[in-house]
């Protein structure tokens, strides 16, 4: 297209483009008659160009809009929205959990929550008093949050309330902190935080330290002569496997009732008497994430990645400290025996840790999409503000969560096995037996490697629960259900435990995990009839409850058997045995010689 100049001026009326929205191009201008004359330059501080280039952009149809078979865009009217990426998309009936007041006044209500003002999909808040809907009402709004606004009044994304932020109303504003799954308690000066830190600390040192005590003790008693230690330790084995294959099956996407939650909490973190609830994470936040760019969840990783070593480096100093105390001078004489108890602290420690660091390890890996199905956005779902698969979340996998598994999750298991098969011949060497002793006492010497049978169970069921749940959680469940069958069928088979009593125990934990998963998949199906409902529960609750009773009587009898072998020892000891004259006392005696006696080893003497 041509155009003349008149005056030198160029003009171009009218000059209309005409597209469908949406449609960017370039225009480019040029002329050949803008070179002044021969010697006579341009004034200084004028220019010329050729060429002008325009690049016009005609816009896209806006949420709440639609393309008209013209080619122009109009507006949705109240109760219809259009959110997608194309515009020739029809204006939709909003859903009951969006919010439509026509155009792009697009929200979600109450209980609800979506990730920008373009998501076509509100998503159920896992608190929904934390989501107060989009529209603010007679609401103080300088104590709530939005994420994006359409106003002063009016949140896209729905007003969070004054506990809560983040997506999906996950995360605990400044000054709170977690409690339990899905509420937010206020962090203060409450001296009751660090009364019950002190308390869960000593809780589970004593824990460890019973635990131990009883695996180092290696005097078995006569029969009918008291209490047998090591039985004790492997029932609170069995009872540990327990509390984390419940670990493993409260994880799951069930639709659990919140009875059955309450059954699965570990937990009451909520204080009736001070109205607020203790959380370690107070703790954290007033001292390492208030100073440090670093989420909760990524400290947690960390924390427990390092865990074993820590916890290691204290069992070496304890110990080097009570063989100190103890035997003073001669505190090193036994060598042997202070390296013995403590490689079994730490086989213990890290048995108890195992699961734990299995499941946070694996959780790093697990993304949830917050988004919808046209704009996906991945976030790890046990921290809804750490994006999944950028540079930070890549980091901290290939740094911390793939070492600490491969050493921790998998290698120091194998390598225990590895060394107790080659010395399978020598189970009962005293020496063997006080280091590794814990991971094949009590079971039949055919199969003394059936706690690394038990371990990799619970590998396999971690990482289903982790892994799977993308394929769908019927699915998931069917598996591990499957891995809790055969775990079940073989244990059935082997009855691996020399006591009758301990093989009763480990089937009815299978069987208990089996059911629980079983009455959970028709929590999925949404609405069930009340009748079914409560049945269910019931069926999840016997059947857990069964377990602790039967669990809590049989350790009961034991401690009842050693109450009564005490009294019996006193009794005897009080009776009064005639002798007939002071050289027959003195014979009843065998003379010990007092070097002997300093220079004998501690070598039954065990922790």
């Amino acid at each position: 297209t041509q155009f003349k100049s008149e005056n030198g001026i160029y003009i171009m009326y009218p000059f209309i483009i005409s597209s469908e929205p949406g449609f960017a191009t370039t225009i480019e201008l040029s002329s050949d008659a803008i070179n002044p004359p021969p010697g006579r330059p341009y004034p200084e501080g004028v220019n010329s160009s050729e060429n002008i280039v325009l690049s016009p952009y005609i816009r896209n149809c806006d949420k709440g809009e639609r393309l008209q078979d013209d080619g122009t865009c109009t507006v949705c009217s109240r109760g219809t929205t259009r959110l997608g990426l194309n515009s020739r998309d029809k204006c939709l009936t909003c859903p009951d959990t969006i919010y439509c007041d026509g155009k792009d006044a697009v929200g979600v209500t109450n209980g609800t929550w979506r990730f920008d003002s373009w998501s076509n999909k509100a998503l159920t808040c896992l608190n929904t008093d934390a989501c107060l809907g989009s529209i603010l009402g007679d609401r103080n709004k300088s104590n709530l949050y939005c994420k994006e606004l359409y106003n002063e009044t009016f949140c896209y994304t729905g007003w969070r309330s004054e506990r809560f932020r983040g997506n999906y109303c996950s995360q605990c504003a400044s000054g709170y902190a977690p409690s339990g799954s899905t509420n937010c308690v206020a962090c203060s000066g409450n001296p009751w935080y660090y009364i019950l830190i002190v308390l869960i600390c000593i809780g589970a040192t004593g824990f460890i330290v019973f635990t131990v005590r009883n695996a180092l003790n290696k005097k078995a008693p006569k029969k009918g002569e008291g209490i047998d230690s090591k039985k004790i330790s492997i029932m609170i084995k069995i009872f540990t496997n327990y509390i984390q294959l419940v670990s493993i099956v409260s994880s799951f996407s069930f639709q659990w009732p919140d009875q059955v939650d309450s059954l699965f909490a570990t937990s009451n973190t909520v204080s009736q008497s001070t109205t607020q609830a203790f959380s370690i994470d107070c703790v954290f936040q007033s001292t390492i994430n208030n100073k440090f760019d670093i989420r909760p969840f990524f400290l947690k990783l960390i924390f427990i990645s390092i865990a074993p070593m820590i916890i290691g480096l204290i069992s070496v100093v304890v110990w080097f400290i009570i063989f100190r105390v103890k035997y003073k001078a001669n505190w090193l004489a036994d060598k042997q025996l202070l390296k013995s108890n403590i490689i079994t602290s730490l086989v213990i420690i890290l048995f108890m840790l195992h699961t734990t660091i299995l499941q946070t390890n694996f959780f790093s890996f697990r993304c949830k999409n917050i988004g919808d199905t046209e704009r996906i956005h991945w976030y790890l779902e046990k921290d809804l503000e750490i994006a999944c698969w950028e540079s930070q979340h890549w980091q901290y996998l290939f740094f911390v969560a793939i070492p600490s598994l491969l050493v921790w999750g998998f290698g120091t298991p194998l390598f225990a096995l590895f060394i107790i098969r080659a010395n399978k011949t020598n189970l009962d060497d005293p020496g063997f037996k006080g280091k590794l002793g814990f991971l094949y006492d009590g079971f039949k010497k055919d199969v003394y490697f059936w706690e690394f049978v038990i371990l990799y169970r619970k590998i396999a069921m971690v990482f289903i629960s982790v892994f799977l749940s993308t394929i769908g959680i019927t699915f998931q469940a069917l598996a591990i259900i499957l891995v809790a069958f055969i775990g079940y069928l073989l244990q059935l088979h082997y009855n691996p435990y020399e006591d009758a009593t301990l093989n009763k125990l480990e089937k009815s934990s299978l069987v208990n995990a089996t059911l629980t998963l079983y009455c959970g998949l028709y929590f999925t199906s949404g609405s069930l009839p009340a009748v079914l409902n409560y049945l269910l529960i019931v069926i999840i609750f016997i059947v857990n409850v069964n377990f602790m009773v039967l669990w809590l009587r049989e350790l009961l009898r034991e401690v009842f058997q050693v109450v009564r072998d005490f009294l019996d020892k006193r009794k005897k000891a009080n009776q009064v045995v005639p002798i007939k004259d002071e050289e027959d006392a003195e014979l009843k005696e065998e003379p010990k010689s007092p070097r002997a006696e300093v220079l004998k080893p501690p070598s039954d003497d065990r922790y």
